[in-house]
């Protein structure tokens, strides 16, 4: 039985990669990869973030063991509950088939890139969703319209009210866009890590002016690619890129299929993705200064 573009992509540390090609699995590390034909394996475990796929064996000889360490605890239960599903029955003169003879192992010429440093073993943090963010910037523009109200009242003066309304207006509008980019930055790093990481299938090009024929912001549309994956569930989901590869690898959120990121980049991406909310948060930094600074002097003396 072959597998479908549902089950996810186990990246591991040191650069080890586990997948489904097919009616096999290939093992990837530094240096070799592995073919694993379904036939081969008598079952698949997922214990916390380790997989290790156990072989058949004749009987009175232990099994052989392949596993890959360090993958996301969602991911490696739905590669384990996808792949023991997929696997073959068999008849009795199978049981013994010694499933190490099948693999097929390949010299690579070049290591990939280094691997991800190790992560301590841990529960996944739980993550304050977007909402909780919007409700925290609504607050603040509340409060500081009142605070605003109450500069004016102390200090006798609508002027500096208003000045302190809209230099503080601005700050918090720059903190707001901060918060939303650093949410982004958040699930660049952390969904390849705990996420589920699949690969997307190339669909088609996006024609903006059919899209949005009288936008002028659909600009950003040009040469844009749609790609399509498949969650655990059977839902089908899209992924819009400017890639021009059959495939991509992108990771998703198990508790939110639909919320997804695509895959690479490194350290050097997530050095990009803090440095516009750097640059707002300096940007911010002499509004919030000069609201203080008008609004102090109306509750002196």
């Amino acid at each position: 039985m072959s597998m479908t573009s549902s089950i996810p992509v186990l990246q591991g540390k040191e650069g080890t990669e586990l997948r489904s090609e097919g009616d096999e699995l290939v093992l990837r590390r530094p240096h070799e990869e592995l073919d694993i034909p379904l036939a081969a394996i008598r079952w698949v475990h997922a214990e916390g973030r380790v997989v290790a796929v156990e072989l058949t064996a004749p009987a009175g000889v232990e099994s052989a063991l392949h596993r890959i360490e360090g993958v996301s605890r969602a991911a490696a239960r739905a590669f384990a509950d996808a792949v023991n599903v997929a696997l073959p029955e068999r008849a009795g003169d199978d049981e013994g088939i010694d499933g190490s003879t099948l693999v097929t192992t390949r010299s690579l010429p070049s290591p990939d890139e280094a691997g991800e440093e190790e992560e301590e073993a841990g529960e996944d943090p739980v993550r304050t969703r977007v909402k909780g963010t919007k409700l925290i910037i609504s607050v603040a523009h509340v409060a500081h319209v009142a605070f605003s109200v109450i500069v004016g009242i102390a200090g006798e003066h609508v002027g500096r009210a208003v000045a302190v309304l809209l230099t503080g207006a601005l700050g918090i509008k720059v903190i707001s866009w901060v918060a939303s980019a650093l949410w982004a930055a958040w699930d660049n790093w952390y969904l390849p890590r705990h996420g589920i990481t699949v690969d997307a299938s190339r669909v088609w090009p996006v024609d903006a002016s059919r899209v949005w024929p009288d936008d002028a912001s659909r600009v950003w549309l040009d040469n844009t690619v749609r790609y399509a994956y498949t969650d655990t569930g059977g839902t089908t989901h899209s992924f819009f890129s400017s890639s021009e590869k059959e495939t991509i690898r992108i990771a998703y959120d198990p508790s939110r299929p639909s919320s997804m990121v695509g895959c690479g980049g490194g350290w050097g991406r997530q050095a990009s993705d803090l440095l516009g909310p750097t640059i707002g948060l300096v940007f911010a930094a002499p509004f919030v200064y000069g609201a203080i600074a008008l609004a102090l002097p109306a509750f002196d003396g």
